[in-house]
């Protein structure tokens, strides 16, 4: 178990989350250190993987499952969220979710509590106006994510240790 990933991100995660603009220059800091230690090809796969939650949250945030009250779009502090969230798939979370059957269940269940505990500690900035709409979406992006995310541990990532 990568220890410096998983308290890093939790860290990470909390700090962007409550403190939102003024937790970025830490956070930042620490997911630049971070990435920049990894292979190459992880590297690329952690800027993937941002990209990918970034554009999944941005048609959420443009269909209304999703809103911020400071933006109409994701806020700075979000998306270096996505980027630290990345980088611990890649270091952590894909290797956990090995039993492919387990992985949508754990995404099902993380990845919008994950969102409800952020609504809450971000003072109202993060909100889900469409109620059980919002969460049944965001539950059935989560398990594919996580499928897709448990998956990256037997092609992708184990390719990239041979090469």
């Amino acid at each position: 178990m990568n220890w410096r990933a998983v308290i890093g991100f939790e860290l990470g995660w909390l700090a962007l989350v409550y403190f939102q603009h003024l937790a970025m220059l830490p956070v930042a800091i620490y997911l630049l250190w971070a990435w920049w230690r990894l292979p190459k090809p992880r590297q690329i796969l952690v800027l993937q993987l941002a990209l990918l939650g970034i554009a999944i949250d941005s048609v959420l945030v443009l269909s209304g499952v999703l809103q911020f009250t400071t933006t109409t779009w994701l806020p700075a502090w979000f998306l270096l969220l996505w980027c630290l969230f990345a980088l611990a798939v890649v270091e952590v979370f894909a290797a956990l979710l090995k039993p492919l059957w387990l992985a949508p269940i754990l995404g099902a269940v993380g990845g919008p509590l994950s969102y409800l505990g952020g609504a809450v500690l971000s003072g109202g900035q993060l909100l889900m106006p469409l109620g059980w709409v919002s969460w049944a979406c965001l539950v059935l992006i989560w398990a594919g994510l996580a499928a897709y995310y448990g998956s990256l541990n037997k092609e992708r990532l184990h390719a990239q240790k041979l090469a």
